[in-house]
């Protein structure tokens, strides 16, 4: 499973922290490249979702159970 998390900035401080909920995380189709999973998760921001800050890649067997395999990036 390849999975897109998105962040926001904190309501604290301007630290940032994963977002909660469903529109926070999106499953990606697992063929595809590093590149199309970054072009994905820029294209899938504020479309019937909230605008992110940031976002960061996973890979894993789950949602519990995945590695990142790229940096956060910000938006």
């Amino acid at each position: 499973m390849v999975y897109i998390q998105y962040y926001q900035k904190s309501a604290i401080n301007n630290e940032l922290i994963e977002s909660c909920g469903d529109r926070a995380i999106i499953i990606l189709d697992g063929r595809n490249n590093l590149e199309t999973f970054h072009s994905d998760a820029k294209k899938f921001n504020g479309y019937h979702r909230p605008v992110y800050d940031a976002y960061q890649i996973f890979k894993g067997d789950s949602l519990l159970h995945s590695s990142p395999i790229s940096k956060v990036v910000n938006l």
